[in-house]
């Protein structure tokens, strides 16, 4: 399972990014998961879970994830098309394209702290 060290990851990425002050009044982590990053957003959560057991440093902590569908843009025609079914092709000119422009990645999109 992947995902415990992703947790682990977004933990230490945080932890080097801001003070151990703003931390203590971190209370909500958003990220941005696309379809084809080969992460399964349940099975994040209960890593996420299991990393902030009760009693733990970011147990009050929420953490929230949103799907990103997967989008291609066209080499030829260079129009943009979400992804449906997993055919690749352009919406504007039917032909195929592997140019994906999102659905790969894992992002801490917004942390929010209290006042």
């Amino acid at each position: 399972m992947h995902e415990t060290s992703i947790v682990n990851s977004i933990m230490r990425t945080l932890e080097m990014e801001f003070e151990e002050e703003k931390l203590n009044k971190m209370k909500s982590i958003h990220l941005k998961v696309g379809v084809l990053s080969n992460i399964e957003p349940r099975l994040l959560h209960n890593a996420y879970g299991a990393y902030n057991y009760c009693g733990s440093k970011y147990h009050n902590v929420a953490l929230h994830i949103e799907s990103t569908d997967i989008k291609i843009q066209c080499e030829t025609c260079n129009h943009i098309t979400k992804v449906e079914n997993y055919r690749f092709l352009c919406e504007n000119c039917a032909r195929p394209s592997k140019n994906i422009i999102q659905g790969e990645e894992m992002l801490i999109h917004k942390v929010e702290f209290e006042d």
